[in-house]
């Protein structure tokens, strides 16, 4: 049977022990406390990323925003230069038809310029010649030329039609004013692009 003394030395045996297991239980005191400290650091962090991501979001919201309205402004600009590409071949169509047009009078004028001068002169030459021939004949053709001249200021003759008619060339169709700028996510409108 166990003596007193066995049971004094296993009681201090357990009293070291929980001795021990105080030091322990502080420890974890200690532990706990400091897993509390990190919650509210992890807390603190979380609230960080929270406001990280909402940036994020918010970037990204514009981006969008500002793609589409990049997007509607470069089909507008696709519009323009196409509709421009139109009037380009508009523009041709018309110097191509005044470039023609002055080509032909230029060779008109020239074979005019040389039929009118032999015209005059053989018209010159008649008149002299019937002048002298037939003097009462000249003075009659110079009062019907005043009977005629007096005829025409009552009553001209009709002009003649133009030999040139102008034909337009085709106009493209407008394409309409540039698409207004959304004032996007933020309500205020991006600054407007200097020149």
């Amino acid at each position: 049977m166990p003596s007193a003394s066995d049971f004094y030395d296993r009681l201090k045996e357990v009293d070291d022990k929980l001795d021990k297991l105080d030091g322990v239980n502080n420890r974890l005191d200690t532990v706990h406390s400091d897993l509390l400290a990190i919650e509210g650091k992890l807390d603190i962090l979380k609230a960080a990323i929270d406001a990280v991501a909402a940036a994020v979001q918010q970037v990204n919201q514009t981006l969008q925003w500002g793609f589409a309205q990049l997007i509607t402004i470069g089909n507008y600009t696709n519009q323009a230069l196409y509709h421009n590409d139109e009037q380009n071949d508009t523009i041709i169509c018309i110097l191509e038809h005044i470039s023609k047009d002055t080509c032909e009078l230029w060779n008109e004028a020239h074979t005019q310029t040389e039929l009118q001068k032999i015209i005059k002169h053989n018209t010159t030459m008649l008149a002299d010649l019937y002048a002298a021939t037939h003097p009462a004949a000249a003075l009659a053709r110079e009062r019907l030329q005043a009977l005629r001249k007096e005829i025409e200021e009552c009553c001209p003759p009709e002009p003649t039609p133009p030999v040139c008619v102008y034909q337009p060339c085709p106009a493209p169709e407008e394409i309409g004013r540039p698409p207004t700028v959304d004032p996007g996510p933020g309500g205020t409108p991006p600054p407007s692009p200097t020149r």
